[in-house]
């Protein structure tokens, strides 16, 4: 189950051929991953996979190599105090949150199609 190709991914990323076996591997299941995660139906036969989600795969590729994707989410800053003369510098952030590294990031995306989802169900009478 993939959405592209190695051989695909090599004709059409910039510099995925010069990758070792593995890391073609990871790179090709993080891609799979993102798209996951996002609620992209995954397909069986990659034959059938609209050229679209294999564009989308490609950029996966090329934004991880970059280091555009999974590189990591800083903490949302509540608040920033600056001061010039004594030199102060104040940092505050939003309760509650949590820096996640690039492999968090990542892991997390992996696991997000197996966990439980909230949903409302409305029940109608007759």
């Amino acid at each position: 189950m993939s959405f592209i190709t190695e051989q695909e991914a090599i004709e059409h990323v910039q510099g995925f051929d010069a990758l070792s076996a593995s890391d073609k591997a990871d790179y090709l299941q993080k891609a799979e991953a993102y798209l996951i995660a996002r609620n992209v139906k995954p397909y069986e036969d990659v034959t059938l996979v609209p050229k679209a989600l294999k564009t989308a795969s490609f950029e996966i590729i090329k934004g991880i190599m970059k280091g555009e994707l999974y590189q990591g989410q800083e903490q949302p800053l509540k608040r920033k105090k600056v001061k010039a003369d004594t030199v102060e510098s104040e940092k505050e952030y939003q309760d509650g949150a949590v820096k996640l590294n690039a492999t968090e990031q990542y892991i997390l995306d992996l696991i997000k199609p197996f966990t439980k989802r909230s949903s409302v169900f409305f029940i109608r009478r007759i």
